[in-house]
């Protein structure tokens, strides 16, 4: 609870109260619609893992969550953009029942602003399973499948975009605006993390311990702070097809407290840079857009022994249509009120 309470402290100060720098965007360059109600079907599949990579073994073991494709629905108006989505289970050849059942809640929140880039993590995932190992020596079933094996992610990365008057963020992921023309901008800011992974015994299969370093650790949690440099640029061919690229390169000070088994604890600080990646291409125009796209978040996690460390990432992809329509009455009238009570509240910034 100290670590949440820190985590929003620290993200309602490293948020500006107004993200906005007064200039309107120029509209020969991108066109907002933010008074459209963008909805239509999308496609979604997401993966998150927990991996640990020692130097003296031939390969990583990558514990990933079970999660099948999604068929559901998006919709947007204004500052807010909500989906709705149910799984398809086996029709997705890479969702097995014999990888066990993960219990997931995830939360991803992307503040896609004029001048902001905001991504806010509230991920728990129990109930993973070790991927590229089927029909393991060490395990009873086709794949080695660790029910107790619970991750969690918090935190916030935060980059304002220095050249929002031609670059938007928005059309690849929000859906609301259309980059008419190529342009890109730097970004700068920073991001805080706090992170755990745990299981009821050691995370290294007792299969594989001997000449394992680390073999007996079962627990460890992790906290990273530190500046994002950000880069996005949108290749638009004839005002309509585009490839929208985002990379942000972090340099996070870095705590990890290991416990083993046994219950013995090591803590280390460290160095440590971070990725966080987004790409897209599609069609876009006026009324409606088709866009696929990827956003993935990598963070390197040390460890007190020299020969290995850990990662947590997560990739999530997606397919939309999205239709671009008038809103009505009742909508706008609602959304209007929210967006008073977020600027009352001195956030409007985010928003806009």
């Amino acid at each position: 609870m100290k670590q949440l309470l820190f985590l929003f402290s620290f993200s309602l100060f490293f948020i500006p109260s107004s993200a906005q720098d007064g200039a309107k965007n120029d509209t020969s360059y991108y066109h907002r619609y933010p008074h459209k109600l963008a909805i239509g079907p999308l496609l979604s599949k997401k993966n998150t893992v927990f991996a640990i990579d020692p130097k003296t073994q031939a390969g990583p073991l990558r514990y990933s969550t079970n999660t099948p494709t999604k068929l559901g629905v998006s919709v947007g108006y204004d500052w807010l953009s909500v989906s709705a989505s149910v799984g398809l289970g086996t029709l997705d050849p890479d969702y097995k029942k014999e990888k066990g059942k993960t219990k997931s809640i995830n939360f991803q929140w992307a503040l896609n602003g004029q001048s902001l880039l905001a991504d806010l993590h509230f991920q728990i995932n129990k109930g993973l399973y070790l991927r590229d190992q089927p029909a393991p020596s060490f395990g009873s079933g086709s794949y080695y499948v660790r029910p107790d094996i619970q991750t969690q992610i918090f935190g916030v990365t935060v980059r304002k975009i220095l050249n929002s008057r031609k670059f938007s963020v928005k059309p690849p992921f929000l859906y609301d605006a259309w980059q008419k023309r190529s342009a890109g901008s730097f970004m700068l800011g920073g991001e805080l993390i706090y992170g755990s992974a745990r299981g009821d015994s050691a995370f290294v299969p007792s299969g594989l311990s001997a000449g394992f370093p680390g073999a007996g650790i079962n627990q460890l949690r992790y906290m990273m702070a530190g500046p994002t440099l950000a880069y996005a640029h949108s290749f638009v061919l004839r005002n309509h097809f585009f490839v929208t690229l985002v990379a942000s390169a972090n340099g996070d000070i870095a705590q990890t407290t290991e416990q083993t088994t046994a219950g013995d604890k090591n803590n280390r600080w460290y160095f440590t840079p971070n990725l966080s990646m987004r790409g897209a291409l599609g069609y876009n125009t006026q009324n409606w857009e088709l866009v696929a796209s990827a956003v993935s978040n990598r963070f390197f996690i040390g460890a007190n022994e020299k020969d290995i460390h850990y990662q947590q990432y997560s990739d999530q992809f997606r397919l939309a249509y999205i239709r671009r329509i008038n809103a009505g009455k009742t909508i706008p009238s609602v959304m209007n009120w929210g967006r008073k009570i977020i600027e009352t509240l001195g956030f409007g910034g985010l928003i806009d």
